[in-house]
């Protein structure tokens, strides 16, 4: 999920979204054709991802957003 405080500036143009379902994140990455910019591996296992934070430009942060909310 991802909720308002997961949602940061990232830099002067884009912006960090943190998704820890990984439908979501599949959906979001794909539907905004967005690129990933951290994975997170919080269970100590290499191979089990368990969060993600997506690159977002300042055009679409509002769509991705919205979208988000609506789908949490």
């Amino acid at each position: 999920m991802a909720k308002q405080r997961n949602i940061w500036k990232f830099n002067d143009d884009e912006w960090k979204a943190h998704i820890d379902d990984e439908s979501l994140y599949g959906i979001v990455k794909e539907k905004f054709n967005l690129k990933c910019g951290t994975i997170y591996y919080e269970s100590g296992s290499l191979s089990e991802e368990t969060a993600w934070d997506v690159i977002v430009p300042n055009n679409k942060i509002e769509k991705v957003k919205k979208f988000i909310k609506d789908n949490t």
